[in-house]
């Protein structure tokens, strides 16, 4: 596998800025509900250890020829989750960048794929409340691009120990069971991922 010249030289960096948002209101719909900010910005170590609202984007990369989607494997120098399966890619919103930017840059950093706007598939935005699990309270911004095994790929080692293909319904059993190989992921996350990935995989728009 080619050296991955977007790959960030460490695993996170905790003085990284994120935008600090609203605590998300009982009736947060997912697909028209939008944070709202608090107009103030705090850092990434202070966000983690506080349990202030950020946001983040994740990018499930899926194969529907075989039904299957990419899995990455987080290094065990993450600070939240390290050395479980995870999300194909993704990452915090900086200050300063946008959701899609983001999707982007996370793709590039972590994976060494480059994908067009144009080609992410946006899904929907849900409010993951996660500190208690040693994880972080962030809005993710969901997203689904097509890809298979012919995807070419080079690593950000810091940050991804390896990535493996897994069945679309083995993953989703594995996070609806609270499977402890993989970061968690809520019951409403799992159910609106598993909606939109039908849809996905029957080739409805």
């Amino acid at each position: 596998m080619e050296a991955n010249p977007h790959a960030l030289d460490s695993a996170q960096d905790p003085n990284e800025v994120f935008e600090v948002f609203e605590q998300p209101p009982a009736n947060f719909d997912i697909y028209a509900s939008t944070p709202i900010s608090t107009a103030s910005f705090s850092t990434r170590d202070v966000c983690h250890k506080q349990g202030l609202w950020h946001c983040s984007v994740h990018i499930w990369i899926v194969d529907t020829a075989s039904s299957s989607i990419l899995l990455q494997k987080r290094s065990m120098k993450k600070d939240t989750f390290p050395g479980r399966w995870d999300i194909s890619s993704a990452g915090h919103v900086e200050k300063g960048k946008s959701i899609l930017e983001t999707a982007q840059c996370e793709l590039a950093e972590e994976l060494g794929i480059t994908a067009n706007a144009g080609e992410l598939q946006y899904a929907f935005t849900i409010p993951a409340e996660q500190t208690p699990l040693g994880g972080c309270n962030a809005f993710e911004h969901v997203y689904f691009l097509h890809g298979n095994s012919e995807t070419k790929m080079s690593l950000g080692m810091e940050e991804v120990s390896g990535v493996s293909w897994v069945s679309a319904s083995k993953l989703l059993a594995a996070l609806q069971n609270g499977d402890d190989n993989y970061a968690p992921r809520t019951k409403q996350y799992c159910e609106a991922m598993g909606s939109f990935l039908k849809k996905m995989l029957s080739g409805i728009d």
